[in-house]
């Protein structure tokens, strides 16, 4: 068994295509529990986020090939995702996509840190499902331990952007000051902390009721009335059907709209109209060159860093396995010689051969034994190796 990852990205695909891969976390709960019963994975952590969706896990080649399928079959859905859509990544090509994942720099806002958070508590749940056996484990550790060396050391963890970092940007460089945000998840919560400081005057909107930053949330249903009373709206919220029609829009003031939900939740119709500036995830990337061209150093010296070290370190942790799997190897043999040399010693006994000679001969053959065993243990290791 190999590590493997597959996945889909915002540098692989288009929005319409992640689109299909967004789950929540009860749907990748759900995901998780048929892979385990219906699938051939025996371990393996799925990642979903708004710019991706990945699954990593030490599996055969031929059945993590098929990932998307295993997907369609246990959502019972047809994706209908291309195979040029999709990577794949086996080895330590695995692991040093995993780190350029970590550390940011393979997301849309270089250097951004939720993924880091997001990455972790991917594991914790394929952790709760008994999903991670020890070898997935020591990958994952190990990558958490090197991402946080590598975004401290080259300051990509400095003053670093995110989603919401972003909108407040462009907000801020309209001169607006009313705020509509729908949904309190995390890009919801982040946003409002940061309007909040700046004096912003929100309207929170949430299916149950919550409070950030003092700020109390107001019911859905509430919403469409009070649409004009607020020049930006932040979608940070997914539904079932658009939380905002453009028949809804029609006589409104100018507005500055943000749909950041996977999938989108905004009616698509509502970009046509001229009193509405609409912008969704990816155009987001109209402002990562310049976030780009403040962390080119970092980013560079990041990717460095992960170029050196990913063969090194995933090989450490392979020789790790193979050693522990030796190890208990040797143990297995030396106790099995020590058993049949005292064994031999005590028919000796019996018979009433000298007790010296007896010990002086069980030294040697103990010793003589070992040295062959341990030997040959080693030759079949380096033999493997090969």
């Amino acid at each position: 068994m190999e590590f493997h990852c597959w996945g889909i990205s915002h540098k692989s695909t288009s929005l319409e295509v992640r689109e299909k891969f967004a789950f929540n976390k009860d749907e990748i709960d759900q995901i998780i529990t048929k892979l385990i019963t219906e699938t051939p994975f025996s371990n393996g952590i799925f990642l979903s986020t708004c710019n991706r969706t990945e699954f990593y896990s030490f599996c055969l080649r031929t059945d993590i090939k098929k990932f998307d399928l295993y997907v369609e079959k246990v959502i019972d859905k047809k994706l209908g995702v291309r195979k040029n859509d999709q990577f794949l990544f086996a080895g330590h090509e695995a692991f040093k996509h995993l780190l350029r994942v970590m550390t940011g720099i393979d997301s849309m806002i270089v250097g951004e840190p939720d993924i880091f958070g997001q990455v972790k508590k991917s594991l914790k749940n394929s952790q709760k499902h008994n999903f991670v056996n020890s070898e997935l484990d020591d990958v994952f550790s190990k990558a958490i331990h090197l991402s946080k060396d590598i975004r401290t050391e080259t300051n990509l963890s400095k003053n670093p952007l995110s989603i919401a970092s972003l909108v407040e940007s462009e907000i801020q460089k309209n001169n607006l000051k009313e705020v509509m945000v729908i949904g309190a998840g995390e890009v919801g919560k982040t946003l409002i902390k940061r309007l909040v400081e700046k004096d912003y005057k929100i309207d929170l909107f949430n299916r149950s009721s919550v409070s950030i930053e003092g700020i109390v949330s107001k019911p859905l249903d509430q919403l469409k009335e009070n649409l004009n009373q607020n020049k930006v709206i932040v979608v940070a919220a997914s539904g079932n059907a658009p939380f905002i029609t453009s028949e809804d829009m029609i006589g409104m003031d100018a507005k500055l709209i943000f749909d950041l939900a996977i999938p989108r939740n905004l009616d698509e119709k509502i970009k046509e109209l001229p009193s509405v500036e609409l912008l969704i995830l990816d155009e987001i990337s109209r402002m990562v060159e310049f976030n780009l061209k403040g962390r080119k150093n970092a980013v560079t010296r990041a990717e460095s860093i992960i170029s050196e070290s990913a063969e090194t370190e995933f090989l450490r942790l392979k020789n790790k396995k193979i050693l522990n799997k030796e190890q208990k190897r040797v143990r297995a043999s030396l106790s099995k010689t020590k058993h049949d040399a005292l064994d031999k010693a005590k028919l000796r006994i019996a018979k009433g051969d000298s007790v010296e000679d007896i010990i002086d001969d069980l030294a040697n053959e103990i010793s003589s034994k070992n040295a062959f065993h341990v030997s040959k243990i080693l030759d079949q290791s380096i033999s493997k190796k090969r």
